[in-house]
């Protein structure tokens, strides 16, 4: 695959993203911080599949290789930061699900 197409598909997947997020938030699914911080990493994300040259200095800097390996350090960063929110948003539900049901069995019974 030729450089210049990676470029364009991954161009294309990263504007999808943004249509996607944009569609989520007219809809009230995503709060404006939330929308703010993941536009502007896709927008990162488009200057740099446009202009990949300009982190070579923040590349060698940290002794990483290829911007490949920048990519997947920053996957695993953002993968570990949307799991232990998921964990933590589950068990807050969790928790809210009992008091409910505890309020629910009460209601019911106490009125027998």
């Amino acid at each position: 695959m030729n450089f210049i197409l990676l470029q364009g598909v991954l161009l294309f997947f990263a504007l999808f993203m943004i249509y996607v997020l944009y569609i989520h938030r007219k809809k009230g699914h995503v709060t404006t911080p939330f929308f703010i911080i993941w536009f502007l990493l896709w927008l990162a994300f488009i200057f740099v599949d446009i202009f990949p040259g300009t982190i070579r200095f923040f590349l060698s800097e940290f002794y990483i290789v290829r911007i490949l390996d920048l990519g997947m350090i920053f996957a695993f960063m953002v993968l570990t930061y949307v799991t232990i929110e998921n964990n933590i948003n589950i068990k807050n539900l969790n928790t809210k699900i009992e008091k409910l049901v505890r309020d629910l069995a009460k209601e019911k019974y106490v009125k027998k």
